[in-house]
């Protein structure tokens, strides 16, 4: 689906552009246009390919997504390859973290988007272009800066949800430490480890458009991706402080199930502990041998239960002793 919007040099504002109209209208350089591919089709990826004048390469990299952010600087525009994310706090958490390719091209006059499926920043700028011009009166910088601004605001909710399972998980450790959480804790630091690859090579990206010597971006507008810059920095800190406390988390896991093992192996050391004067003295009075004892009748018996009841209440007295119970 394309859907195009153009700001026209006398403040004219056009919706619902067709394709035939797009070379005309990048043809006068006081003009702005918006072009937006979404799911396209082969035929409407020839528009892109025909109208606009883009390296092929550039239209192979639109077409089989990348897996890191980059950017790429040409004479008219250039090329930058970022990633929305999305948490779906409905699915399980292996599958609730959803990042999606956001391919943008950005000239004096025109930004184009080209995306598949739905990407949150892209939706909500069509939608304030629907109610008027106004993210679209300053020029392709300023409707680059507010597609941008919107997509790295969108990663602040993330964090907090990864934030929230991260003092729930500390608050099951502490209270109840399950097989479970192991399973839980790798599926939250696989995500900030996602997040991390992801937001990284983004804060280098967003650091170049504030450099004077970016043509694409003019004085009025970097400062506001100045902004953009320090949010993005922000998130990153938040995924570096997330994978440690998660490092931490794991390391505490790891502490208790050893702990709680030591224990076990303690309990079961002391019953042993117990249980083996006992059994030697009923393996001795077990023998199919002549032991005088057989001929003391009762008295024999008494005195070899007599004799397991001292042994474990004199190993119960020297584990108190000991501090070992």
């Amino acid at each position: 689906m394309i859907s195009a919007w153009a700001y026209l040099e006398d403040g004219t504002f056009v919706q619902k552009l067709p394709c035939d109209r797009f070379c005309q209208i990048i043809s006068n350089p006081k003009n702005l246009l918006w072009v937006d591919f979404e799911d396209p089709t082969e035929a409407e990826i020839d528009v892109l390919r025909k109208d606009f004048g883009f390296h092929p390469l550039l239209i192979d990299d639109c077409i089989a997504s990348h897996s890191h952010p980059k950017i790429d600087v040409f004479q008219d525009y250039f090329f930058l390859v970022i990633h929305s994310c999305f948490f779906y706090e409905t699915k399980p958490s292996e599958e609730a973290l959803n990042i999606r390719e956001l391919d943008i091209f950005v000239g004096k006059n025109f930004v184009i988007t080209f995306h598949r499926g739905h990407i949150r920043s892209v939706t909500t700028n069509r939608k304030r272009c629907e109610h008027g011009p106004q993210i679209m009166t300053k020029g392709a910088d300023f409707l680059f800066y507010h597609l941008l601004d919107t997509l790295v605001d969108n990663y602040f909710p993330i964090m907090d949800s990864l934030s929230e399972q991260l003092v729930r998980l500390e608050e099951e450790l502490l209270t109840n430490p399950h097989p479970g959480l192991q399973a839980l804790m790798f599926v939250i630091r696989r995500n900030v480890v996602t997040l991390r690859k992801v937001i990284g090579p983004q804060r280098e990206i967003i650091a170049s458009f504030m450099r004077p010597g970016f043509q694409f971006v003019g004085d009025e507008a970097r400062p506001y991706f100045k902004d953009i810059y320090d949010h993005i920095f922000r998130i990153y800190d938040i995924t570096e402080m997330s994978r440690e406390l998660i490092a931490q988390d794991i390391e505490s896991y790891i502490s208790s199930v050893n702990w709680r093992l030591n224990e076990t192996m303690k309990t079961l050391t002391v019953i042993a502990t117990f249980l083996m004067p006992i059994g030697v003295i009923a393996s001795y009075y077990g023998m199919n041998v002549d032991i005088p004892e057989f001929k003391w009748g009762m008295s024999g018996w008494i005195t070899a239960i007599a004799l397991m009841a001292a042994s474990a209440v004199g190993i119960l007295i020297y584990f108190k002793k000991k501090k070992l119970m």
